[in-house]
């Protein structure tokens, strides 16, 4: 297989796909620092009586934020995997 220059297209494509997977990670920092922060920090913290247990109702909060972060890596994931046509036409054959 003699390999051919990426057209114009495809490297939009790679780009998009690109920017999705940064997206991903985006998310997946922000649901991990939420979800963190509101399963193991917050009651520690209240359990520990650092802080007072009014800090409790912020749990939902994050739990809220943390489930949309989840979707959002999800979603970003399939997004790319839809952008992915480029290599499908690159590589047709997948195990040669």
């Amino acid at each position: 297989m003699d390999p051919q220059p990426l057209s114009s297209s495809e490297w939009a494509q790679i780009g998009t796909v690109l920017k999705f997977l940064w997206a991903a990670l985006g998310c997946a920092i922000v649901a991990g620092f939420s979800l963190l922060t509101a399963h193991a920090i917050i009651t520690s913290l209240v359990d520990t009586n650092t802080i007072p247990a009014k800090w409790s109702s912020l749990r939902p909060v994050f739990y809220t934020v943390g489930i949309f972060a989840l979707i959002g890596v999800i979603a970003c994931f399939v997004l790319a995997g839809l952008n992915m046509d480029w290599l499908e036409v690159r590589y047709s054959r997948y195990w040669q």
